[in-house]
C-alpha cells in the first residue's frame, strides 16, 4: 500500500510540475523565446572566438592579484622585523 501511495505522490507531483511549466511556457511569446535564444546564442560563439584574449587577460589579473597579496606580505613581515629591531 506504502508503495502504491509513493507512486502515486511521484505521479500527481510530475502532473503539477508539467502543469506549471506549460503555464509559465504560455506566458511568453514564441518569438521572445527565440529572440532570446539566438542572443545567447550568439554571445556564446563571440566568447568562444575570444578565448586567447579571455585566457590572456585572466591569467594577467592573477598574476596581478599574485603580486598584490605577495608585496603586501612583504610589506608586513618587514614592518614587524624592523618594528622588533626598534625595541
Amino acid at each position: 500500500m506504502t508503495r502504491r501511495r509513493a507512486t502515486l505522490c511521484v505521479l500527481v507531483l510530475v502532473v503539477v510540475l508539467c502543469g506549471l511549466t506549460a503555464t509559465v511556457a504560455a506566458d511568453e511569446s514564441a518569438v521572445e523565446t527565440a529572440i532570446e535564444e539566438t542572443n545567447g546564442a550568439d554571445t556564446a560563439t563571440s566568447l568562444a572566438e575570444q578565448t586567447l584574449p579571455l585566457a590572456a587577460g585572466g591569467a594577467l589579473l592573477g598574476l596581478g592579484l599574485g603580486a598584490a597579496v605577495a608585496s603586501g606580505i612583504t610589506y608586513w613581515y618587514k614592518n614587524r622585523e624592523i618594528g622588533g629591531r626598534l625595541q
